[in-house]
């Protein structure tokens, strides 16, 4: 089964969502796919971040990208709580947690998405 594709791109200037949540992407915002290779123009990209979904949903329903600041109830390895953001990594998605903690993402961890790195990275902040 494969996922489906989609960018969000947060733009650093006017802080806020440009192209969020997009489909089929050709020209969205400032997001462009030529040949199946997704960019973003050299000439805006020090004020974008450029951000995929995961492919997964959180408890709530709602959907995972990187940047995602995220809860973690019970993991399934360890029994433990704890809130990390969510990055790729070596080719898969998962949460990095601490500089000596990456741990991976499952359809079926209890999971929340509780904030992003732009507008709450203080919530990752409390937990370092």
């Amino acid at each position: 089964m494969s996922r489906e594709i989609k960018f969000r791109v947060w733009n650093h200037t006017e802080g806020h969502w440009n192209g969020m949540r997009c489909k089929d992407v050709q020209s969205c915002g400032y997001l462009i796919c030529l040949n199946g290779i997704y960019v973003i123009p050299e000439s805006v990209s020090r004020n974008h971040t450029v951000q995929q979904f995961t492919g997964l949903l959180d408890k709530n329903g709602k959907e995972i990208y990187e940047g995602d600041i995220v809860k973690a109830t019970s993991d399934q390895y360890t029994n433990e709580n704890f809130i990390g953001k969510v990055i790729f990594d070596e080719g898969y998605f998962c949460t990095w947690v601490n500089k000596n903690d990456i741990r991976g993402i499952w359809s079926d961890d209890n999971i929340e998405v509780i904030g992003n790195i732009f507008e709450n990275k203080d919530l990752l902040e409390k937990e370092q």
